[in-house]
């Protein structure tokens, strides 16, 4: 008799749960190929021990919660709680329930969370799964209406949505490096990706690191202890980056960072301790980081006024903002900001063609900050109809006007043309040093001439 080669069938049904025990789960969490599959899962997925302790804490999860996983295992599931960008007290407190909805902070979004306790054999308390989905509104609910951006900036389609990609790599912890030249509207777009981000309704925090003198920049960012030096307070106090928890940090002009607090900044921006001064060790704080600025990083790297290692760490998202002739917006950021400025006057301010025509042929070296400057300069002197007598001197220089200078003495013509020039970067740079570090002079030099003029 021959041998059976039939297979035999096949049982089609439910999965069963299988028998689990504590080494074994406890096991498969610490499996790498594990934690790196559930990484690429869009699903945040939390985990906790019997002693409610977290024990995983996927990338989605770090994304949704704005914390870091490193610094949330081994953690108490209601610290979790305390600390993150989501408001969890209703629903941890509720511990029968497999299901409900969580809320951002202050505003943020709505998202499904879902619980699930896991019986172990032998085990004093429960394995219990968390997973977290965004719930989006339907197509036939009313959105809000976009806010204008407060700086008058107007955003083409490219710039847009560089601007959601940017929100993405904030919430993936990866600073965002904002390139552009002075009041080409850094501060408004860096706003504007906070909002645009999941941690929205955090804090905005900027600081301007070349207003802060060198001496009193480590005390001012990363804060400091009671007795750190003297003239301490008595209190101590905290530092900007701790003033953006949970939010966004704008470190406008990066550039101007002294070398030396540039290795406490990376440290910031690898692991998020904060260095405080005259403290034991290092605080832990979630910020997402913002870096602006209008100088060649690069060219410093290579002379070696800034490091290196920072560099390639806050330049792995970099957005250029055009000027304002570059962008080719220019007759839709002067209506934008006409109608900025009618809703604070009556009557409303119109441009005639003349005075149009000479916006429209005007460099704009200092870019949406010069123009905005300017329609505020035409509120004050126009009445109703702005004529081009009425627009700011530097704005009023024909090549006429060039002309009958130049039937002076050289030495008028000279001064004339110094003037000029002084008077086109005081604009465009928006400060006395930062016009007289582009020029290649001093700031007495340029105060002096600037007066002589």
């Amino acid at each position: 008799m021959s041998k059976d080669t039939t297979m035999p069938p096949l049982a089609f049904g439910f999965a069963t749960p299988g028998a689990q025990t504590h080494q074994g789960l406890s096991a498969l969490l610490e499996n790498p190929e594990l934690v790196s599959l559930l990484d690429e899962l869009p699903v945040a997925v939390v985990m906790t021990g019997p002693d409610d302790t977290v024990k995983l804490f996927n990338a989605s999860a770090e994304s949704l919660f704005g914390l870091r996983r490193r610094s949330v295992l081994g953690q108490p599931m209601a610290q979790l709680g305390a600390d993150s960008l989501l408001d969890l007290s209703a629903f941890l407190g509720a511990p029968e329930t497999t299901g409900g909805t969580v809320r951002g902070r202050r505003g943020g979004g709505v998202y499904a969370a879902h619980r699930r306790r896991l019986e172990v054999p032998g085990t004093v308390g429960r394995w219990t799964l968390y997973h977290f989905t965004p719930q989006y509104e339907s197509s036939t609910s009313p959105r809000r209406a976009a806010r204008p951006a407060p700086g008058g900036l107007v955003l083409g389609p490219a710039l847009a949505a560089q601007i959601n990609k940017a929100s993405i790599a904030l919430a993936r912890k990866l600073p965002v490096l904002l390139l552009g030249e002075t009041g080409a509207g850094k501060t408004v777009l860096a706003r504007q990706i906070h909002e645009a981000s999941a941690r929205a309704g955090g804090p905005f925090v900027q600081v301007n690191c070349g207003s802060i003198p060198e001496t009193l920049f480590e005390s001012e960012v990363f804060g400091y202890e009671r007795g750190a030096f003297t003239g301490a307070l008595q209190g101590g106090k905290r530092g900007q980056i701790e003033r953006a928890a949970g939010g966004t940090l704008l470190l406008d002009e990066v550039g101007e960072i002294p070398l030396g607090c540039q290795a406490k900044l990376l440290q910031f921006l690898e692991d998020g301790s904060v260095p405080t001064l005259g403290a034991q060790q290092a605080r832990h704080c979630e910020v997402a980081v913002i870096c602006a600025t209008n100088r060649d990083l690069a060219a410093m790297v290579a002379e070696g006024s800034f490091r290196r290692d920072l560099y390639y760490r806050i330049a792995s998202f970099s957005i250029r903002l055009p000027g304002l002739r570059e962008s080719g917006l220019l007759p839709e950021l002067i209506n934008h900001q006409l109608a900025l400025i009618n809703q604070q006057r009556q009557p409303p301010l119109r441009l005639s063609e003349d005075c149009r025509a000479v916006l429209l042929q005007h460099h704009w070296p200092g870019n949406v900050r010069e123009l905005r400057h300017a329609i505020e300069y035409l509120s004050v002197m126009a009445e109703e109809l702005a004529q081009p007598a009425q627009l700011p001197e530097s704005l009023r220089l024909t090549p006429a006007s060039g002309a009958a200078a130049a039937s002076g003495s050289l030495r008028a013509q000279v001064r004339e043309l110094e003037r000029q020039i002084i008077a086109t970067a005081l604009v465009g740079a928006g400060s006395k040093r930062e016009a007289a570090r582009q020029l290649g002079i001093d700031v007495a030099t340029l105060i002096r001439k600037a007066r002589d003029g």
